[in-house]
């Protein structure tokens, strides 16, 4: 009498997710456990057409998603974005009308003007012969084959947040749309975004240093400011 051993094969499907480069696919392993015919297991990657980079940018972060969430929550902005995209209020006036020359200097206040004690202050450029009275800290900056033109004020000590607060005042700035950008700021994916300038949406930068560049040339602009608060 012969014995006949019957084999039964079990058969077992694994989904596996995983990402290939910066595209997603979804691999389904066969393994088979056949003792007659020994088989090796197969791996079949269907590829998606989007990553998920490309997913996260055209669906997630869609304006028009964004829209229609932000509808659908109230719609109405926080206070603190509107405050910090408004333009702040001046709290020191001028107390002198300054007079320019026109290589840019300008005399300070006389004696008998009393100059109240701010929280920042500007130290000008010193040097000179004579110990004579320097040049206000502003420069102005030209790049990119003269299209990219920027204002730097050195020398500022004290209370920056402050003097920040007053400059935009003075010229109309806000904040911008990723704020005072420093050289600690970084972009949404990474990098610096202090290291690619101002420009109009985000127009005050804090340089390595502690430089304060505006977009824009307001030199002109800034040394009447600071020559009239009596630096």
């Amino acid at each position: 009498m012969s014995l006949f051993g019957v084999v039964r094969t079990a058969a077992r499907s694994t989904p596996a997710i995983g990402r290939i480069g910066h595209a997603n696919f979804f691999a389904i392993t066969s393994s088979s456990n056949n003792i007659v015919n020994n088989t090796t297991p197969q791996t079949t990657s269907i590829r998606y057409k989007h990553s998920a980079t490309q997913v996260k940018r055209l669906f997630k972060n869609n304006p028009a998603r964004l829209r229609i969430l932000k509808k659908q929550e109230g719609g109405a902005p926080t206070a603190d974005k509107s405050s910090s995209s408004s333009t702040p209020e001046r709290v020191y006036p001028e107390i002198f009308q300054p007079t320019f020359l026109s290589n840019g200097w300008s005399a300070p206040p006389p004696p008998e003007v009393e100059i109240p004690e701010y929280p920042f202050r500007i130290t000008r450029t010193a040097g000179k012969p004579n110990n004579a009275v320097g040049f206000l800290p502003v420069y102005r900056d030209v790049r990119v084959h003269g299209t990219k033109r920027t204002t730097l004020i050195r020398s500022v000590q004290g209370d920056i947040p402050t003097f920040l607060s007053e400059l935009r005042a003075v010229l109309n700035l806000s904040t911008g749309k990723k704020g005072i950008l420093t050289s600690a700021s970084t972009g949404k994916h990474g990098g610096g975004e202090a290291g690619r300038g101002v420009n109009a949406q985000n127009p005050i930068r804090i340089r390595t240093g502690g430089a304060i560049e505006v977009n824009g040339d307001r030199a002109k602009e800034i040394k009447k400011w600071l020559a009239g608060l009596g630096f």
